[in-house]
């Protein structure tokens, strides 16, 4: 049995609430990506949430509600009782974009999180109810797109009433099922640690003339030094010898003057 709802419907409830919650914990640097049906096919995402440093990428997905009127259901025998579904074609496009992404964010210095987000519910009433609390994600699953093997046909995310999850066709529980709960209290950690983390010391003058008399080096250019002039004078002099103007701020702290 299909969902009562669309799967847009629920990608905006889902938008919506992730917004809030990370609005308490990030700072917005954009608007949220929606990408036209071509880009989608490209990029793998249907929504990319940034913020200062953070981002979150989500691909939704309907689910299927099997109960017992679907017997023949390629899953019922391996999870024998009502149960949600939704399915990945680990050979295509979408899916091997994901991956690469969910390796991309894991590696780099930017965090980010990439998931397959779908309903653990199946009717309008439910949605209703969970939307009216702010419970979409809550009553979500989230799924990283390496919890399915790459290249190896279709596979079945499966979720049962008493809250046990497969991936088939080869059964087994996921390691990495997000829970939007603990997920959001990771990033506000993160978001926390950067903020106490201690801010890098200005650098002087003085090296920074030091530094672009290197640039100029490395050029092949020669900008004798005149020791009487003001540092800000040289640094003009060198600067116009890069080709570049330079603007220099100047602060009360004697130190960071050098």
């Amino acid at each position: 049995m299909d969902c009562d709802f669309s799967e847009f419907s629920y990608g905006y409830a889902a938008i919506r609430e992730a917004e809030a919650e990370l609005a308490t914990i990030y700072r917005s640097a954009a608007a949220p990506v929606l990408p036209s049906l071509l880009q989608e096919e490209k990029l793998g995402w249907d929504a990319k949430l940034q913020y200062v440093e953070y981002c979150l990428f989500l691909q939704f997905k309907r689910v299927e509600y099997v109960s017992r009127r679907h017997p023949a259901s390629p899953t019922w025998s391996y999870v024998g009782g009502p149960h949600y579904r939704f399915s990945i074609d680990t050979d295509g496009h979408q899916h091997a974009a994901l991956v690469s992404l969910e390796s991309a964010l894991s590696t780099g210095t930017d965090p980010g999180h990439i998931y397959y987000a779908a309903p653990g519910f199946h009717r309008q009433h439910e949605f209703d109810a969970a939307y009216s609390y702010g419970g979409v994600l809550e009553n979500s699953h989230l799924v990283s797109p390496t919890e399915f093997p790459s290249s190896t046909g279709k596979h079945h995310f499966v979720a049962d009433l008493a809250g046990g999850l497969q991936v088939l066709s080869e059964p087994r529980r996921p390691e990495r099922i997000g829970q939007w709960e603990s997920m959001r209290e990771r990033a506000r950690v993160r978001a926390t640690a950067a903020s106490n983390r201690p801010r890098r010391r200005d650098m002087t003058l003085g090296g920074l003339e030091d530094a672009v008399q290197e640039s100029i080096s490395r050029l092949g250019r020669d900008v004798p030094r005149t020791i009487d002039a003001p540092i800000t004078r040289r640094l003009q002099r060198s600067a116009a010898a890069l080709g570049c103007g330079l603007i220099l701020l100047l602060v009360d702290d004697e130190d960071a003057l050098g």
